[in-house]
């Protein structure tokens, strides 16, 4: 089990690996009729598409994961999915009779990362995370890519003329939603004409690194709708670092949820290097 936890890793940290800050253009002023057309339905879809957004105050899930290593080899796990909005987010992995190998425990200052197996842990803040790795990719972001959300890199949430500041591309079914920050990263949101977000894709193609998260299977929710089934990958140029499923069993929404990070006595702390040493090892 042991040889799982680098591409464990590899997917729980990777998207703070990949990603940096967004900074994008407006889309020109509407010059003729038709241009001022388009936008108005790109606005309408847009602001549909914030509308349908599922809405929450905490999420409290129970779900199956698998995950696939680059050789092909496959690790099973039952594990839960706690969020408080925009304060808090847990996730555990219970591979063995609801015994926990893995947390990952993150708040929009700090991250916390508990290995059972190894006796291993990291406590490190945001600040420090953006210093050694260059990014701006940070609590909010993740929180919108497991809540099926769209999301804008160091943001907290999407702007009201958010929607001027993607490029609009048609797709089979919809729009596929792009932009890039100033170091030429492409993030590409897939959604389709029934206001649903199917793909997440955040691609560097400097590096050839790209991280994607793929919505299947929306079900009821209460009275809203959610991806049941999502498919996480980190690829980096035509090698694949890993990939996790994700198959809600059972999801509750606005119920009191304790997210609290513990950190056993013992444990040998690592740092962001080696973490990140642990990730790049073939």
């Amino acid at each position: 089990m042991n040889k799982n936890r680098p591409a464990l890793l590899a997917l729980c940290l990777g998207c703070f690996f990949l990603v940096a800050g967004c900074r994008t253009s407006k889309i020109p002023p509407a010059a003729d009729t038709e241009t001022a057309s388009r936008l108005e339905t790109e606005e309408r879809f847009f602001h549909a598409l914030r509308e349908q957004a599922f809405r929450y105050e905490t999420l409290s899930a129970r779900m199956q994961i698998e995950l696939t290593m680059p050789a092909g080899k496959t690790f099973s796990s039952r594990a839960s999915l706690k969020i408080r909005k925009n304060d808090r987010l847990q996730l555990s992995l219970q591979p063995l009779l609801g015994i926990e190998a893995f947390r990952m425990d993150l708040s929009p200052d700090s991250i916390w990362i508990v290995d059972r197996l190894n006796k291993r842990y990291l406590a490190e803040n945001f600040s420090r995370l953006i210093d050694t790795f260059r990014i701006e990719f940070n609590f909010y972001s993740l929180q919108a890519l497991f809540t099926n959300q769209l999301f804008f890199p160091g943001k907290t949430e999407l702007p009201e003329n958010a929607f001027t500041r993607f490029r609009w591309l048609p797709a089979a079914d919809g729009y596929t939603l792009q932009t890039q920050d100033v170091s030429r990263r492409q993030y590409s949101f897939t959604a389709g004409r029934d206001r649903k977000l199917y793909a997440s894709q955040i691609v560097d193609t400097a590096s050839g690194h790209a991280l994607h998260w793929d919505y299947t299977d929306f079900r009821p929710v209460g009275a809203q709708l959610f991806p049941m089934k999502i498919q996480a990958g980190w690829i980096d140029g035509e090698q694949t670092k890993g990939a996790l499923s994700m198959n809600y069993l059972h999801i509750d929404t606005n119920v009191p949820v304790e997210i609290r990070p513990v950190i056993p006595s013992g444990y040998e702390r690592v740092n962001l290097s080696q973490i990140r040493r642990m990730i790049e090892q073939p």
